[in-house]
């Protein structure tokens, strides 16, 4: 087992072999009846988890997209988003990376935990990195969060982007990233802004999404112990004093508060394995082994490979904007 993918592979005829007869997947509601509260929707809330900027980038032109077409948007991290009400809004997008085949737990917590939506059209985007795992049943999870809220569903999608899977390159399979090296492209970005459109068109002619789990192997992996299982393999993981000056970046983008930087150290059982630690660290001081062989993070991966990530055609201070 080298690699999250590898574990996957494996656990997936286990999977198959418990597999309970008769087991469906999550049946289709009786969406004729619902109704967005406003087909005139004013204000917009756009919210994301991002750990090395993919969904961000996305969440921020669907945000800008929606501001052209005249309407009041607040867009930021689901982290940092302070005293956002999320029922003081007509249109709200959410969205989420795929984390081990799955939505991630503290995306899944913090949407459990919103209050109730009253008719609130909403819409959900998840993003994936290379050939992708079980993407769109990741974004159904997601717009499903919402709907159980009150929230009617306007519409959902999948977005591609370079993986960011640290241990892949940090031992030695590069060129499983590099084939998506080019991504997000242009076409990526095109398809974000349709969505975004599409989502505002569908509101004013009332039209609600009908979404659908897919059938997907990957979608067995939700029942293993996967983020259990890379940990036992995941060794060493602390914070190099000799490195770290004292930022917080890690503490800040820990999804579950599972760092504390005054004393170097990781609380090994509260974390979820993100690698957000080590992808945002910009000194490279978060120090962690996987199979034995050091991780690096995303940054300095993208400096070795000589790559630049293509950002997407918006407004400097949209650009800035949205982390809080």
């Amino acid at each position: 087992m080298e690699t999250r993918r590898t574990f996957l592979k494996r656990g997936l005829v286990t999977a198959v072999g418990l597999a309970v007869p008769g087991f469906a997947m999550v049946g289709e509601r009786a969406w004729g009846s619902m109704k967005f509260r406003t087909s005139e929707p004013q204000k917009a809330l756009v919210l994301w988890y991002s750990q090395t900027g993919h969904t961000q980038r996305y969440g921020k032109l669907v945000a800008h997209v929606l501001e052209q077409r005249g309407m009041e948007v607040r867009a930021c991290d689901i982290r940092f988003c302070g005293d956002v009400d999320p029922t003081n809004c007509d249109l709200m997008v959410a969205g989420s990376p795929v984390n081990y085949c799955d939505l991630p737990p503290n995306v899944r917590s913090w949407f459990g935990a919103m209050p109730p939506l009253d008719r609130t059209a909403v819409a959900a985007y998840s993003t994936f990195g290379g050939p992708g795992d079980n993407q769109h049943n990741t974004a159904h999870v997601l717009l499903n969060l919402m709907v159980k809220k009150g929230g009617v569903p306007a519409g959902m999608a999948t977005f591609g982007n370079m993986s960011t899977y640290a241990p892949t390159w940090s031992m030695g399979k590069a060129k499983r990233t590099l084939k998506y090296s080019h991504l997000p492209n242009a076409e990526t970005y095109a398809r974000v802004g349709m969505f975004a459109r599409t989502l505002v068109e569908s509101v004013h002619a009332g039209r609600v999404h009908k979404p659908k789990r897919e059938f997907d192997l990957a979608d067995w992996s939700r029942y293993l112990p996967m983020v259990k299982s890379c940990k036992l393999l995941t060794t060493d993981h602390h914070i190099d004093g000799n490195l770290c000056t004292g930022c917080g970046t890690c503490s800040q983008v820990c999804p579950v508060g599972a760092i504390d930087p005054g004393t170097l150290s990781v609380n090994a059982k509260r974390c979820i394995l993100c690698l957000g630690c080590v992808n945002n660290c910009p000194e490279g001081a978060v120090n962690m082994k996987f199979m034995g062989k050091k991780v690096y993070g995303f940054p300095f991966f993208l400096r070795e490979q000589g790559i630049v990530i293509l950002e997407p055609d918006i407004p400097a201070e949209r650009r800035k904007t949205g982390a809080g």
